[in-house]
C-alpha cells in the first residue's frame, strides 16, 4: 500500500518527481497553497500522478483534491468510482465524483471527453482549485498527433497537447505510458485497466496497437521525440499567431474593416492566421468550418492584394463573400475585409 511518508529510493522516480516539479513552474502566479483537482480515472497514469502530487504537496505547497468522472458504460465503473474515492479520502483529499448519462453510438469518445471536461470544471469550481490536472502522458501526445495528422491537420494541430491550458495543467506529459505504469507499481497504488483501450474499431487505439509499436522498434524514444516536435510546433505556432495579430491590429479601417496593402508579402501563414483573428474577434464560430473554405478566403485575399499592388489599371477580383455562423457575413474586396451581420448591406454592388 502505498505510504508516502516512506516513498521508494528509486532514479526513476527522483526524475519523475523533477519532471512534475518543471510542470509546476507553470502556475507561478498563483497564490499558495496552490489548488489543484486532478482528474482520477483509476488508471496507471492518474494513479501515479496521484502519487507524485502527493508527494510534492509540502514541498510545492499544494492543496489537492480528486475528481473522478463515471461515464457509467461498464458495470464495473461504479466500483472503480469506490475504488478511487477510498485512496484520495485515505490519502486526506477531498473527493468529487460525477455521473455522466452517455449513450453508445456514433462520436461517442468526443461525446465523452467534452462532458467529462465539464464535470471536472464544475467540481473544481465547487472545491475553489484554480487547476485541474490531467494526466496524459508522451504516449498520449504521440497518440494525438498522430490521430490529427492521419485526418489532416495544419502546425496547430502537430502541437497537439500543451503542458498548461488555460485551467488544464498535464505535468506527466514528458513521462511515458509505460513509465507510469511502473511508477503506480512502484509506489503500490493500485489500478485498472479500461477495456475500451482495447477495442481497434477507435482510430486511437487502432494507432496505439498497430501503428506505434513499429516505430517504438526503429527508434525507443519515439514518445519523447513526439513530445519535443510537438513542443517546437507549439513555439512557431505561438510566433505565427503573435504575427498575425501585429498585422490584424496594424490593418484596422475606420469603417471596421482591414486594409490589404502589401497583404501579398505577408507568409501564407500569417495570411491565414489573420483570416481567422478576424473571424475569432468578430464573434465568428468556426469550429464547423471545412479548411477548404479558409483556404478560399485566404486565396481571394491574396488575389486582391496582388491586384491593388499592380497599380490602379490592373484588372480586380470580383469581390467574394461567405456566409459564416452566427448570421455573419465575411466580405473580401478592393475596400479590404470586412465582417458584418448578414443583414447589413456590404455595398460589394458598388466596388
Amino acid at each position: 500500500m502505498f505510504d508516502p511518508r516512506r516513498p521508494p529510493h528509486d532514479p526513476a522516480l527522483a526524475d519523475a518527481l523533477g519532471r512534475v516539479r518543471r510542470a509546476l513552474v507553470e502556475l507561478v502566479e498563483l497564490e499558495r497553497p496552490r489548488r489543484l483537482h486532478l482528474a482520477c480515472s483509476g488508471g496507471a497514469d492518474s494513479m501515479a500522478t496521484l502519487g507524485l502530487l502527493t508527494l510534492l504537496r509540502r514541498s510545492e505547497d499544494l492543496a489537492i483534491s480528486v475528481g473522478h468522472v463515471d461515464h457509467g458504460l461498464r458495470s464495473s465503473s461504479a466500483d472503480e468510482a469506490r475504488q478511487v474515492s477510498a485512496i484520495a479520502e485515505g490519502l486526506g483529499f477531498p473527493v468529487r465524483v460525477s455521473t455522466l448519462a452517455l449513450e453508445p453510438g456514433p462520436g461517442l469518445p468526443a461525446r465523452a471527453r467534452q462532458m467529462r471536461r465539464r464535470a471536472l470544471l464544475d467540481q473544481a469550481d465547487e472545491l475553489g482549485a484554480e487547476i485541474v490536472v490531467l494526466a496524459h502522458s508522451a504516449t498520449d501526445q504521440a497518440e494525438t498527433m498522430l490521430m490529427h495528422m492521419t485526418r489532416g491537420c495544419g502546425l496547430e494541430g502537430v502541437s497537439a497537447m500543451a503542458t498548461r491550458d488555460g485551467r488544464w495543467l498535464r505535468p506527466v506529459l514528458q513521462l511515458t505510458r509505460a513509465q507510469l505504469r511502473d511508477l503506480a507499481r512502484r509506489l503500490e497504488l493500485p489500478f485498472v485497466d479500461d477495456p475500451t483501450n482495447e477495442d481497434l474499431t477507435h482510430l486511437r487505439v487502432w494507432l496505439r496497437e498497430a501503428v506505434l509499436p513499429p516505430l517504438r522498434e526503429r527508434n525507443p524514444r519515439i514518445d519523447r521525440a513526439f513530445v519535443e516536435l510537438a513542443e517546437q510546433a507549439r513555439e512557431a505556432e505561438i510566433a505565427l499567431d503573435a504575427w498575425a495579430r501585429r498585422e490584424v491590429d496594424a490593418r484596422v479601417l475606420p469603417d471596421g474593416g482591414w486594409h490589404l496593402a502589401s497583404f501579398e508579402q505577408l507568409p501564407r501563414a500569417v495570411r491565414t492566421r489573420a483570416l481567422r483573428i478576424i473571424c475569432d474577434r468578430a464573434g465568428a464560430d468556426l469550429s464547423e468550418l471545412r479548411r477548404r473554405v479558409l483556404v478560399a478566403m485566404e486565396e481571394a485575399a491574396l488575389n486582391m492584394a496582388q491586384a491593388l499592388a499592380s497599380g490602379p489599371g490592373a484588372p480586380r477580383p470580383a469581390p467574394r463573400g461567405w456566409d459564416l455562423a452566427p448570421a455573419l457575413r465575411l466580405s473580401i474586396s478592393k475596400n479590404g475585409v470586412h465582417l458584418r451581420p448578414q443583414s447589413q448591406p456590404t455595398g460589394e454592388g458598388a466596388l
